[in-house]
């Protein structure tokens, strides 16, 4: 016998897991821990966890959410990120995901303001002409009497005396035309209506109604520096960018503000709204993922 059957056999190297589950669930057993442990401590949901070790990717959702999720998970439990990405590519792609449309934003109607607002004006613009006309005595009455002298106290027979000439007094009339009562010997006071001068508002044209507000289109340029994913959507509910972008690319996107932005990984994106450079908030993260809003009012 020789020295070289009396030397005992290597053991067996263990074999590596093959599913990225396994790795995580192997990882986390050996250093004795429970999913609710890691769930309170990552502040991740257990079930979210969970379907990382079951390698149920698709209960998560997009890819950005499933590798921000990996990134803690990993570095909780002493792994390789690199590693477990490596897996994660194996097992899935991006195509796979199926991505649940945004809700649509609803914006005000600039139009049905506009008529609003043009028909307070015309409003306002009768009420103060009418307050006008009021004040400036449109409902006042002015009294004019007429006078004749007195019959002379001697009358011939044979032929009557001549009429004497009746003294009048001028009748003031005023701007509006003021009702006027005018009182004769013998009658009873008749009240003469006036004619009243309304000024009319002249209406606007139909063609201002159906005229929207102008949109501005704000420019957002987005500098990759790493693979990142990254989604933006403009004010009216469209989607300007969507996808993961590879390192060094840069892409410029226009809407109407404010914008909804999701970055997967914030550190390795830089932004510049309308020209200027756009400080990335820091508060807030799950990871490196990152959601916040821009408006250019703000800027």
């Amino acid at each position: 016998m020789t020295d070289s059957d009396d030397a005992p056999s290597a053991p067996a190297a263990p074999r590596p897991p093959d599913t990225l589950g396994q790795m995580l669930r192997n990882a986390r057993l050996t250093q004795d821990l429970t999913l609710e442990q890691l769930a309170a401590e990552l502040r991740i949901e257990a079930k979210q966890l969970d379907a990382l070790e079951q390698n149920r990717f698709e209960r998560i959702g997009v890819p950005v959410f499933i590798k921000g999720y990996l990134k803690q998970y990993g570095l909780r439990l002493g792994l390789d990120v690199s590693d477990l990405l490596a897996l994660y590519y194996k097992q899935t792609t991006v195509g796979n995901v199926e991505i649940q449309p945004n809700r649509t934003i609803k914006l005000r109607d600039e139009r049905q303001i506009a008529s609003w607002i043009l028909a307070a004006i015309v409003l306002l613009a009768v009420a103060v002409g009418l307050a006008a006309w009021w004040w400036s005595g449109g409902f006042g009455a002015a009294t004019v009497t007429q006078r004749t002298p007195a019959p002379a106290e001697a009358e011939s027979a044979a032929e009557p005396p001549p009429a004497a000439p009746v003294e009048t007094q001028p009748i003031p009339l005023e701007d509006a035309q003021p009702p006027v009562e005018r009182t004769l010997p013998g009658a009873a006071p008749v009240e003469v209506p006036a004619v009243a001068a309304v000024a009319a508002v002249d209406g606007a044209d139909d063609d201002d109604d159906t005229r929207a507000a102008p949109i501005v289109a704000i420019p957002l340029e987005f500098s990759f520096e790493g693979e990142s994913w990254a989604e933006v959507t403009d004010s009216r509910g469209q989607r300007l960018l969507f996808g993961l972008s590879a390192a060094g690319r840069r892409v410029t996107v226009r809407g109407e503000p404010p914008f909804a932005v999701v970055l997967g990984d914030a550190n390795a994106v830089r932004l510049n709204v309308d020209g200027e450079p756009f400080a990335i908030p820091t508060t807030g993260r799950q990871g490196d993922l990152v959601r916040f809003s821009v408006d250019i009012a703000e800027e």
